[in-house]
């Protein structure tokens, strides 16, 4: 009877303080990705905006945050999307194509693709542009759309690994609804033969002790059918340090996998750099911000300290377009182990002018999402 009481109110703290972390959690997973990724509310209003949408829309992600989405739309298009937005929230999932404004007057035609609840009341928007000479259908906008940016698996569990709470993304990507998990332990989403499922057990006492934890393994849907799916865990305690439970996002990353594979094997490790070279710019932000750098890392950009303080530094603007794949596995490693591999690309200056530099970027918190990075400036070594 006092187990069941306790369990009860386990269950009930979850229910209602998991969603809060579990938002927090799926911002700093969507955040770094190009593609152009937004997560709303009810009344159409962007929660969290991708770095991809962020550039997409030609506005940055804080003067989008809060901003109902048609309001991207042109003028004539405003009241279909509006009616579009109030039938989807009907619905499970829709598709089809908007007309996007951008404020140097561009308009582009975007196909979209819409999840609703993989938090309650907090809905997926995936984004394509489609070209001019595209004749495609919009019906063929989920074929485009890499399967790791399409939806979101999102549930909570409670201190012993079983399910407490299951959300819709969850029921689309393993086929599963609530009644069919809720209180099973989450081992069954593991291949029975495979011998990963043991070490759920240690993955959750990682998540216990380090605050979270991530992987990457094979899981299956209720048809017996497999995905390589990246999970990131994160324990939840209450006010008094009590473990309360854990939160967890899980991502179809079928396609990913390979891709970031053949990427991590391609990307050449860091040349030996010059004995006197000092790693001494620092640069830290939430999210794209760039509240805190050093001297020595304003100086290697061309900002200056006012540029800082007045908001211009914005990280993923000092990314050449050819380096975002190496950023997204720095950020996708980040969140799995913590820090990055160190790797070299080149940062865009004030001026416009390139500058190589060796990046090391560490999470220092999931929720909200906060980084820091060490960046060696290279144009001194020998080629």
């Amino acid at each position: 009877m006092e187990s069941g009481l306790r369990k009860a109110t386990q269950n009930e703290w979850l229910l209602q303080n998991g969603p809060k972390e579990l938002e927090l959690l799926l911002r700093a997973v969507v955040y770094c990705p190009s593609s152009p990724i937004l997560i709303a509310d009810n009344d159409g209003k962007s929660r969290e905006i991708s770095t991809g949408a962020s550039k997409l829309a030609g506005l940055p992600r804080e003067k989008l945050i809060g901003r109902p989405i048609d309001e991207l739309a042109t003028p004539s298009s405003r009241p279909q999307l509006s009616e579009l937005w109030r039938a989807f929230l009907e619905n499970d999932v829709d598709e089809g194509v908007l007309a996007l404004a951008t404020p140097d007057g561009t308009v582009r035609n975007l196909a979209y693709l819409a999840r609703k609840d993989v938090l309650p009341v907090r809905h997926v928007l995936v984004l394509h542009e489609q070209k001019a000479a595209e004749a495609e259908d919009a019906s063929k906008a989920e074929a485009r759309i890499p399967s790791w940016v399409r939806d979101y698996a999102l549930y909570l569990l409670d201190a012993e690994g079983h399910i407490a709470a299951w959300y819709a993304g969850a029921s689309r990507i393993y086929n599963y609804q609530a009644d069919e998990v809720l209180g099973q332990s989450t081992l069954f989403l593991y291949p029975a033969e495979d011998s990963l499922r043991p070490q759920l057990l240690e993955e959750l006492s990682r998540a216990t002790t380090g605050g979270h934890m991530a992987t990457e393994c094979w899981h299956v849907r209720k048809d017996g059918t497999r995905f390589w799916a990246s999970a990131i865990t994160v324990s939840l305690r209450d006010e008094h340090g009590t473990l309360r439970g854990f939160a967890r996002v899980v991502r179809d990353f079928t396609d990913r996998h390979e891709r970031d594979r053949k990427l991590s094997l391609s990307r050449p490790g860091p040349r030996p750099t010059p004995a006197e070279t000092i790693r001494a710019a620092v640069v830290s932000g939430e999210f794209d911000r760039v509240p805190e750098a050093n001297d020595a890392f304003l100086n290697l950009v061309g900002y200056t300290r006012e540029d800082l303080v007045s908001g211009k530094l914005v990280w993923p603007d000092l990314t050449p377009a050819e380096y975002i794949p190496l950023d997204e596995l720095a950020h996708e490693e980040g969140l799995r182990v913590g820090a990055c591999t160190p790797f070299e690309k080149e940062l865009i200056r004030k001026d416009g002018s390139r500058v190589p530099v060796l990046v090391t970027t560490a999470v220092l918190k999931l929720s909200p999402f906060r980084w820091i990075s060490f960046i060696t400036d290279l144009r001194d070594r020998e080629p």
